[in-house]
């Protein structure tokens, strides 16, 4: 009787641990989705926002223009944003795969 009782704690705490395991396999297959989405994001901001923007481009002598420093300023925030949202993928990725 103990055997049969102890079996069949067995089977159901086997049964919760692997639906628990799926649950977690799930939710970081979920945050690697949402984190690869948001990545995409960033660097199409990037791309998007290569053109200089009213009040970033500075005359020069010969008649042209030049990126002033509100453009760099910018560019470098846009790229601090992908590196952040790649970090964030990477551990998304880095979750998921050791579930697995």
């Amino acid at each position: 009787m103990k055997r049969l009782v102890l079996a069949s704690l067995l089977a159901v705490a086997t049964s919760v641990a692997a639906q628990n395991r799926s649950a977690e396999l799930d939710k970081a297959y979920q945050e690697a989705r949402d984190a690869y989405n948001a990545l995409q994001q960033a660097i199409a901001r990037r791309d998007q926002g290569i053109e200089s923007l009213p009040g970033e481009r500075t005359g020069s002598a010969a008649g042209g223009s030049r990126p002033n420093e509100n453009y760099f300023a910018r560019q470098a925030i846009l790229e601090q944003e992908v590196e952040a949202t790649r970090k964030r993928y990477e551990g998304a990725m880095k979750r998921w795969n050791d579930l697995k």
